[in-house]
C-alpha cells in the first residue's frame, strides 16, 4: 500500500510525496553499503558519467540523483559540477548516512518512491544508478517512474541511468556469492538469477564475531529487455539519445548484462 504524506524530521531529511508501508529497505545493510559495493560502483559510475556528458555535450544547472543511497553521487554532482542537487531514496537508513555525507552542501534529501517522484522544482538532469530501476518489479512500475521523472525535468532536460538486462545478467552463471569484511562485520551477498521469471534474488546476510545469529535482508530485482525500456521511455515522453554497453560504452547491438541510457525530455 502506498500512502501520501509530508514531514520534515529532526534529522533534516524531508519526506514528501509517497512512501511505502512495510519493511524498510536497506535498513541493516546501510552502514556497510559503501565498504562493500557502494564505493567501487560509484567510481565506475563517475567515469561513465563524465564520458557521456562529454560525448553528448550535456550541460546542466541543477540535478537530482534518484535512488541516491548513501549520497556518494549526489555529493559528487554538487561538489564537482557546482549545481544544486536533490537526492532521492526510499530508505531512511541510507538517507541518514547521506545526510552526514552531504552536510553543509547544496544537497536536499527527499524520502520518496520514485514511481511517484515529485521534486520541489524541475531540474536539468536526473541520474539513476546501480540497478535502482531494476528494483521496480511490478507491471507498470517502470512506466510510472519514467513518466514522473519526465515531469520533473525541464524541457530538453536529460535522464541518464543504468539497468540490468534479461540476457544472462550474471554472465555464464545463474548464481554468484561475494563475501566482504568491514570492521567487525562480515557481509555475504548471494545473488541468484531466475531466467524463467526474469528476476534476480539477492540475499544479504550480516554477522559479527561472537554472535550466533545473522541479520538477513532479501531484495528482488527485475531484469528488463531493451525493447521494454525503449517503449516505456517513448511512452513517457523521452527521446533516446544513446544506449550503451555498461562495460565498454559501445552502442548496444546485442544484449549485454548492463546498459547505460542517455534520454532527453521532449520539449
Amino acid at each position: 500500500m502506498v500512502r501520501a504524506g509530508a514531514e520534515v524530521r529532526g534529522d533534516g531529511v524531508v519526506t514528501t510525496a509517497f512512501h511505502e508501508n512495510g519493511n524498510r529497505p536497506y535498513s541493516h545493510l546501510a552502514p556497510n553499503y559503501d565498504d562493500t559495493v557502494g564505493r567501487p560502483f560509484f567510481h565506475r559510475t563517475r567515469r561513465i558519467f563524465e564520458r557521456l556528458i562529454s560525448r553528448y555535450g550535456i550541460t546542466f544547472r541543477s540535478a537530482a540523483d534518484i535512488g541516491c543511497g548513501t549520497g556518494l553521487f549526489a555529493r559528487y554532482l554538487n561538489q564537482e559540477w557546482c549545481v544544486p542537487v536533490f537526492g532521492v531514496d526510499l530508505s531512511a537508513a541510507m538517507l541518514r548516512i547521506a545526510l552526514r555525507r552531504c552536510r553543509g552542501l547544496n544537497v536536499c534529501l527527499l524520502k520518496q518512491d520514485i514511481r511517484y517522484l515529485r521534486l520541489p522544482r524541475c531540474v536539468d538532469l536526473i541520474t539513476c544508478n546501480f540497478d535502482t530501476l531494476n528494483h521496480l518489479v511490478g507491471d507498470g512500475d517502470l512506466l510510472s517512474a519514467f513518466r514522473h521523472i519526465n515531469r520533473n525535468l525541464n524541457p530538453n532536460g536529460h535522464f541518464i541511468f543504468d539497468m540490468v538486462l534479461h540476457c544472462q545478467p550474471l554472465g555464464d552463471a545463474n548464481r554468484y556469492v561475494r563475501r566482504f569484511r568491514t570492521g567487525d562485520r562480515f557481509v555475504t551477498q548471494d545473488v541468484r538469477w531466475q531466467p524463467w521469471r526474469r528476476l534476480l534474488s539477492i540475499i544479504v546476510s550480516i554477522g559479527a564475531p561472537g554472535r550466533c545469529s545473522r541479520i538477513v535482508e532479501r531484495h528482488i530485482e527485475r531484469a528488463y529487455s531493451v525493447k521494454e525500456i525503449d517503449d516505456a521511455l517513448h511512452e513517457a515522453g523521452f527521446t533516446i539519445r544513446g544506449v550503451h554497453d555498461g562495460e565498454t560504452l559501445a552502442p548496444v547491438s546485442t544484449c549485454p548484462p548492463r546498459i547505460v541510457v542517455v534520454a532527453m525530455r521532449r520539449s
